[in-house]
């Protein structure tokens, strides 16, 4: 959890920096430790870092309850970040520049990790291109899926930017999906990420928790 303290009055409400060796003045409070500028700096880059690589496209390593945490960080970070970049006093123009890099990073990666949770789960989809020049179809399973998209691996010349028409063969639902990456295996087997355009929670799967709070599982 963030929290700011109220401006103006740094010193009296949060302290002093609780850094080892630092003699700053605390702004903001980090897991209930007071920190000042240079420090939530620090921290918010390293926090961001890590959620970044945990929900890269091709890599995803997050649970739903890792999602849920990485969303209220993100959240109080913005939140954060806004009101120290309006303050009056900023040290720095550097420093300024680096509370809106935090600002917009952690404006992307929300965007990235609401789209979360993914599961590992298997269904049975047909993948067809009607590309020129490249037209085939085939059978394919997913490894793992979101309310977005799916990780599938297949036989197929299939190409990042491609759009594709995927179809369920469990219940003939149909959706065009854009391939958002590839890669190769070493036995020659294409692994592809697609993300499904427009079609709302193609698996039919429960992805939010019911409105009580209690969890999905």
């Amino acid at each position: 959890m963030i929290a700011l303290a109220p401006r103006g009055r740094e010193k009296t409400v949060a302290g002093m920096c609780m850094e080892a060796g630092c003699a700053e003045a605390a702004i903001v409070s980090l897991a209930e430790r007071s920190v000042c500028r240079s420090h939530y700096l620090a921290y918010c880059y390293k926090r961001l870092e890590a959620i970044a690589q945990n929900v890269s496209v091709q890599n995803y390593k997050m649970t739903q309850e890792e999602a849920e945490s990485a969303n209220r960080f993100l959240q109080d970070c913005m939140r954060s970040a806004a009101d120290i970049a309006s303050a009056t006093e900023m040290p720095s123009n550097l420093e300024r520049a680096q509370v809106y890099d935090v600002l917009l990073w952690a404006s992307e990666l929300h965007g990235r990790v609401r789209r979360s949770p993914r599961r590992a789960a298997r269904f049975p989809v047909l993948l067809r291109s009607d590309i020129s020049g490249r037209v085939w179809e085939v059978r394919a399973e997913t490894q793992i899926v979101s309310r977005h998209g799916m990780r599938i691996t297949c036989r197929a010349d299939i190409r990042p930017k491609d759009t594709l028409t995927c179809i369920r063969l469990d219940n003939g639902r149909r959706a065009e999906a854009t391939v958002a990456w590839t890669s190769l295996t070493d036995a020659g087997v294409a692994e592809a990420g697609l993300e499904i355009v427009r079609e709302e929670n193609f698996w039919e799967l429960a992805w939010d928790p019911p409105s009580d709070g209690v969890g999905t599982r």
